[in-house]
C-alpha cells in the first residue's frame, strides 16, 4: 500500500511540475494563475515591450538552469482582462552577459542546447501532433558558419506553439557591421494562430 501512496505522489508532483514548467493551454489562463505556479524568482525588465494593441507588459520569472542559461519565462496578458495572450520562454546566453553578447562556444557546451530543443520538441508533438518543420537541428557543422537553426510550429484547438534554435559561432566585422555568435532557444505558446 505504502509503494501504491509513493507512486501516486510521485506521479502528482511530477505532473504539477510539468504543468509548471510550460504551460500549452492558455485558454481562460490569467496573470494570477500564471503567478501562483510559477516557480522561478520574478524579475523587474530595464525596458518595455511593444507587444502591439491590447497586450500588456509581460511578467518575467527567471528559473535555475544547470547546462544552459538560465531560463526566463514571460507572460503576456491581454490588457482588458488579464488572461494570458501569449507565453515566451527563452534560453539566450546574451541575456546574462556582463557586455549583453554570446562568446564562440566549444561543441560540448552547445550540447545541451540541442538536447533542450530536442525534448521541447518531444514534449510539444505529444501535445499537438506533428509540427511544421523547417531547417535541422541534426548538422552540427553549420555552428561555424552561423546556419544552425530549426523552427518547429504546432496549432491545435486555438493554441499555437512556434519554437527555434539558433546556434552560430559566426563572429565577423566588415565595416560597421558586427556578427556575433548567437545560442538561443525560444518557444511562443499563443493564444490563435502563430501569425497573431
Amino acid at each position: 500500500m505504502k509503494k501504491i501512496a509513493l507512486l501516486v505522489f510521485f506521479v502528482a508532483g511530477f505532473g504539477l511540475q510539468s504543468y509548471a514548467q510550460y504551460i500549452f493551454d492558455l485558454k481562460g489562463k490569467r496573470l494570477n494563475d500564471a503567478r501562483k505556479i510559477e516557480k522561478g524568482k520574478q524579475v523587474d525588465l530595464a525596458s518595455d515591450y511593444l507587444s502591439g494593441p491590447g497586450i500588456g507588459q509581460p511578467l518575467v520569472f527567471r528559473r535555475k538552469e544547470k547546462l544552459l542559461p538560465d531560463l526566463l519565462v514571460y507572460y503576456f496578458p491581454n490588457t482588458k482582462d488579464s488572461t494570458l495572450n501569449y507565453i515566451l520562454y527563452e534560453w539566450d546566453d546574451t541575456n546574462f552577459a556582463k557586455t549583453g553578447d554570446a562568446v564562440k562556444l566549444p561543441q560540448e557546451k552547445l550540447n545541451p542546447y540541442i538536447d533542450k530543443y530536442l525534448s521541447l520538441t518531444k514534449l510539444a508533438t505529444a501535445h499537438f501532433g506533428k509540427p511544421q518543420t523547417t531547417g535541422v537541428v541534426s548538422n552540427v557543422a553549420t555552428i561555424a558558419t552561423g546556419r544552425f537553426k530549426e523552427t518547429d510550429t504546432f496549432a491545435k484547438d486555438g493554441i499555437s506553439v512556434e519554437m527555434y534554435i539558433v546556434l552560430s559561432n559566426k563572429q565577423e566585422t566588415n565595416g560597421i557591421v558586427s556578427i556575433l555568435p548567437t545560442h538561443r532557444i525560444r518557444m511562443f505558446v499563443r493564444t490563435g494562430t502563430a501569425e497573431n
